[in-house]
C-alpha cells in the first residue's frame, strides 16, 4: 500500500515548515544576542542575484499552501509578502501550516490522477496531482527551506543537520 497524497503533503509540510520555523527562532535569538537588526539577517543572500532570506521563507510557505489548495480544489490563500521581522516570518509559517492541515484529505487524495493546470511563469503546464505534489510542491518547498537554513548558517546561526531534519 502506498502513502496517500494527503499524508505525504501534510507530513512533509509539517516537518519542513516546522523545521524552518525553529531555525528562524534560532536566528532571532542570534540577532538579539548580537544586537543585530532583523533586517540584516532577513536580507541575507549568498549571491547578489539570489532572493533574500525573507523571500525564501515566503516562497516555502507559499508552495506548501498553494499546493494544498490546488490539490484539494480550494481557493488559494492570499499571503501578502509584508514580513520584515523574524516574528512575522514565524507567524507566516504557522499560518501556512494551519492552512495545509485544514484541507480535506479526501479531496487531496482524489486529485492523484487528475490533470491540474499549473502556472509556471508565463505558461501553464498540465500535471497529474501526484506528479505536481512530488516533483513541484515538495521539491520547491524543500529547496527554499534549505536556502533558509543555509542563509542562517551563513549569518553564523548555530544550526546543524538535526535542526534541519527535526527543528530541535
Amino acid at each position: 500500500m502506498s502513502d496517500t497524497m494527503s499524508y505525504v503533503l501534510k507530513t512533509s509540510a509539517n516537518q519542513m515548515l516546522a523545521s524552518m520555523r525553529a531555525s528562524l527562532r534560532k536566528g532571532e535569538a542570534q540577532a538579539r544576542a548580537t544586537d543585530v537588526e532583523d533586517s540584516v539577517f532577513l536580507s541575507a543572500r549568498l549571491y547578489p542575484d539570489m532572493l533574500p532570506l525573507s523571500r525564501q521563507v515566503q516562497i516555502a510557505c507559499d508552495n506548501a499552501a498553494r499546493g494544498a489548495a490546488r490539490l484539494s480544489g480550494t481557493e488559494i490563500p492570499s499571503f501578502p509578502d509584508v514580513e520584515t521581522t523574524f516574528a512575522e516570518l514565524m507567524t507566516r509559517c504557522d499560518t501556512a501550516l494551519a492552512f495545509v492541515n485544514s484541507v480535506d484529505d479526501t479531496k487531496v487524495d482524489a486529485s492523484e490522477h487528475e490533470t491540474l493546470q499549473i502556472p509556471l511563469g508565463p505558461q501553464t503546464v498540465p500535471m497529474q496531482g501526484r506528479q505536481y505534489l512530488t516533483t513541484f510542491v515538495l521539491t520547491n518547498m524543500i529547496f527554499h527551506v534549505t536556502m533558509t537554513y543555509a542563509l542562517l548558517r551563513h549569518q553564523g546561526v548555530a544550526l546543524g543537520k538535526r535542526d534541519f531534519l527535526t527543528g530541535q
